[in-house]
């Protein structure tokens, strides 16, 4: 079987996802990989037979969503070449994590594709949403990277279409040796901002930035540039994370049993979906950087640790009886 798994490649959940899946999926076909959007600075277990350009979304220096830079610094013209040129029936399957060149190809031009992905399990119906209405947004996420059928995930399993988060077994099984140290990963936010709201933090603060090349030390606050190794020695070693409302970092926090706190990307409708489902299992929420009660919090409990278990062969194995024709596991 010819299974291609197609990853949004604009940051690190989707990317660090790919990590823990390609490998269980390799053992029961012949996968290719294909990554869309430059932001992520996490790498893959394979190298990409295909970058794409696709569509990054960009951000302003004050933690929000830039929807003018969205569409004047991507590259529309080539999104659409790549959409109608990409080779996507030369596989039997397409796992697509919101990847917008290979889903958009297939529902222009057909194939068989499954959505896999936590937006996804946010579209659910059943999912929380907030109060306030955001049409734009919840137009982008149904439609950045259009499916027919989907497998999603989400804080809280909603059967049969939404399963619970799959850690990733390098966090899984990472040991925990935590401190009274804070995590920070506000990618969204410039330095000038992370640094005048937790320089003077009364713990240690490591905070990561794909805006830096080389750490920078601040009071209590070292900034360092991403790199996966370092974050997750970081994230082993602290009992405090404050991150974007995304999902895969939130949910490991919650797994570890670590204190939360989440700011969403302003204007980013799924993350303001994620910061009502990460609340409902424990995590603190600010709307802003500037706004949110730092002492307040690392002076809270954490929450307890979620018990959510590892599902990754069942999960292949559900994922290939997709495909036209089945294969039995190689060796």
């Amino acid at each position: 079987m010819k299974l291609l798994y197609a990853v949004q490649g604009t940051g690190n959940g989707h990317v660090a996802r790919a990590r823990h899946l390609i490998p269980v999926l390799s053992a029961y076909a012949d996968v290719t990989v294909w990554i869309s959007g430059t932001e992520s600075q996490v790498d893959l277990p394979v190298a990409p037979a295909r970058r794409f350009a696709g569509i990054s979304l960009k951000y302003n220096r004050r933690g929000g969503l830039s929807y003018l830079k969205c569409l004047t610094d991507n590259d529309w013209l080539r999104f659409v070449r790549d959409v109608l040129r990409a080779p996507i029936h030369d596989f039997d399957l397409i796992i697509n994590d919101f990847e917008p060149v290979s889903a958009w190809a297939v529902l222009l031009r057909g194939g068989t594709l499954l959505e896999l992905s936590h937006q996804a399990g946010v579209r659910h119906p059943g999912a929380p949403k907030p109060k306030r209405p955001h049409a734009l947004g919840a137009f982008i996420l149904a439609n950045y990277a259009p499916s027919k059928q989907a497998i999603g995930f989400h804080v809280q399993a909603i059967e049969p279409f939404v399963r619970p988060p799959l850690i990733r077994h390098e966090v899984r099984f990472a040991e925990q040796r935590p401190q009274p140290q804070l995590l920070v990963y506000l990618p969204a936010y410039g330095t000038a901002e992370l640094v005048a709201a937790l320089s003077d933090c009364p713990v240690p603060v490591r905070a990561f930035s794909p805006r830096i090349a080389e750490p920078e030390v601040h009071g209590a606050l070292r900034l360092e540039p991403v790199d996966a190794l370092r974050f997750l020695e970081a994230f082993c070693t602290s009992d405090s994370v404050l991150c974007s409302a995304g999902f895969e970092l939130p949910t490991e926090a919650l797994f570890h049993g670590k204190r939360l706190a989440v700011i969403p990307i302003a204007g980013q409708y799924e993350q303001a979906c994620n910061a009502l489902a990460l609340r409902q299992a424990g995590a603190w929420h600010a709307q802003s950087l500037a706004r949110f009660k730092l002492l307040k919090w690392l002076k809270s409990p954490p929450p307890p640790k979620a018990n959510w278990p590892d599902y990754s062969e069942e999960l292949a194995r559900e994922l290939l009886r997709f495909a036209p024709h089945k294969l039995a596991p190689s060796g």
